[in-house]
C-alpha cells in the first residue's frame, strides 16, 4: 500500500464514529456526500476479480447524498468507496483533507468541526 494511501486510511480511521462529508469533483460534476464513518478498509485490485475495480479504501458506514432538488437521499450501499489510484494527499488537518486521485478531486470534512 503505497504511504498516501496508508495516511489517508489513518486520517479516516481516527475519525470513525463521525459524520464526514465528502465532496468529489469530477470533470464539472461535484457530489456530496454525508456519511456516518464506522470504519475504514483497504481494497486491493489484487483481490478483486473484475478487471475495473482498482485500489480503493471502503469507508464502511451509512450515509446520503444530495440530489439536484438539495435532498439528501440514502446511499444504496452501506459504504462508500473511494479509489485510491493516483492518490495525492494536498493536506489533512484535524478536521479537513484535500485529496487528488487520477479520476477525482475530493474535499472531506470532519461534520461540526
Amino acid at each position: 500500500m503505497e504511504q498516501a494511501v496508508q495516511q489517508l486510511q489513518e486520517w479516516l480511521a481516527s475519525e470513525a464514529g463521525k459524520t464526514i462529508v465528502i465532496e468529489k469533483q469530477e470533470l464539472e460534476d461535484v457530489d456530496t456526500v454525508h456519511f456516518s464513518l464506522e470504519s475504514v478498509d483497504y481494497r486491493s485490485s489484487e483481490d478483486v476479480i473484475d478487471d475495473y475495480l482498482g485500489d480503493a479504501l471502503i469507508l464502511r458506514g451509512t450515509g446520503s447524498t444530495l440530489n439536484g432538488d438539495g435532498e439528501l437521499v440514502p446511499l444504496p450501499q452501506p459504504s462508500y468507496e473511494l479509489a485510491v489510484s493516483g492518490l495525492q494527499v494536498h493536506s489533512a488537518e484535524a478536521d479537513k483533507a484535500e485529496l487528488q486521485t487520477e479520476r477525482a478531486r475530493y474535499t472531506i470534512t470532519i461534520s461540526g468541526a
